[in-house]
Order: C-alpha cells, then structure tokens, then sequence
C-alpha cells in the first residue's frame, strides 16, 4: 500500500519540479540564475541537485523544496529529461551549454529551447498497461488476495476501474522517482491517461495525494469482493 506520507511528498515534489522547469524558461534568459558549474563527472540527479543547491534561495517559494527534501527533489527533478521531456539538437546546431559542461541538466539549462515533451510510441503504452497490472496484484497480494493475470488485465481494461489503477500506478511510480527511479516515458503515458482527455490536457486538472490514496481504497474494496 501507498504510504500516505510519502506520497504526500512525492506529489508536492511533482509541483515543484514542474514549476521550476516552467520558470526556468525565461529565468536564465533574463540572466535571474547563471549556470557556472560543470557536472562532466556527475550523473543527472547529483548534477540536479549540485545547481539546485546554489541557487536555492534565489528559486521562487513555489519552485524549491525544505532543504531536508533536496535531495529526493533533485531526483525526481532529474527524472524529467528521461520520463516527460528529451533535448533535441537543432538543425546544424552542436548541442551544447553557455557554462562549459554539456551534461544533460546543463544543457537543458543554458538552453530550454532545446527541450520538448517525449513522443509516446505503441511500447510506452504497452509498458503501462504492464505497470498497471502489476500495481494492481501488487495490491491485491497486500489484501490477501490471489489475483490471476487474465482477471487482472479484465479489471485494467475496464472503464470501470481503469481510472483508479492509473491513479495508483501513477502514485507509486511518483513516489519511485523521488528515489531517482523511473520508467521512462510509460510513466507518461500514465499521467495522461489521468490528466488528459482525448487530445488535450483537462482543464484546470490538479493531481491530489488524496485522490490517489481513495483511488487505492476503491480498488482495494473490489478486489476483496471479486469472486
């Protein structure tokens, strides 16, 4: 089961990185925030949260963590250029950045323009509809209860409870990355199948820990009363 506090975080967490790629846009732009440090030898999530660091308190109140959340926050940060966003070159341009070091965090940072949302491809999707199902006997295993592969895909495919599993999906794979790990872009494949209609985002749609943790109850409800 999804603890309650750490999901709480994971999904506060989610917000803030998310600001602070969105004001990251025109922040280095406007020469707000330098980038100075090279992370050559760093990986994403250490280089994350070595710029993190010495720009804290120039980062608006809405786009840091608490300091005792550096770190989880720099992992899930650094998770964005492998699960929501890629850097792409332009054409007959080198990929590179204003400080020196071409590591991705820098790159993305000394040029946002380079940046755009990940392409999702038939096997992102198929991957989660895995993670979906394995979330679900997850929490079928948590409430004693032996859910076989055929009933579990049933319930997945269902528009009945499709929603609720990639709530909870989509929780645990929040509280995932504050630990630095993700699954790549299925995890947004996830997210939109929450927060998006068809073609587009929802309107004014805010994620809530809470919806996540009732989403888990009413399937853990069926669960214990499927035959």
């Amino acid at each position: 089961m999804l603890k309650a506090d750490e999901l709480v975080q994971a999904v506060d967490l989610h917000r803030r990185s998310y600001n602070l790629l969105l004001w990251l846009r025109t922040a280095i732009a406007k020469g707000v925030i330098q980038v100075t440090r090279a992370h050559e030898y760093m990986d994403e999530a250490e280089a994350a949260e070595d710029w993190i660091e010495s720009h804290f308190l120039n980062l608006p109140p809405n786009c840091r963590p608490e300091r005792e959340q550096l770190k989880p926050f720099s992992r899930f940060f650094a998770t964005y250029l492998t699960t929501s966003f890629e850097l792409v070159d332009q054409p007959f341009h080198l990929l590179e950045s204003k400080c020196g070091c071409c590591c991705p965090i820098c790159a993305y940072l000394t040029g946002p323009h380079h940046l755009k949302t990940k392409k999702l491809f038939r096997r992102d999707k198929e991957r989660a509809r895995k993670i979906k199902i394995a979330a679900l006997q997850q929490l079928s295993r948590e409430h004693n209860k032996y859910l076989a592969q055929e009933q579990a895909e049933k319930l997945v495919d269902s528009h009945t409870t499709a929603r609720e599993i990639a709530m909870l999906a989509y929780g645990q794979q929040l509280v995932a990355r504050t630990r630095g790990n993700s699954e790549g872009p299925a995890v947004l494949a996830l997210w939109r199948e929450i927060a998006w209609n068809r073609t587009a985002p929802k309107k004014d749609f805010t994620l809530e820990a809470e919806d996540i943790l009732q989403a888990e109850q009413t399937l853990a409800g069926t669960l214990v009363n499927l035959d």
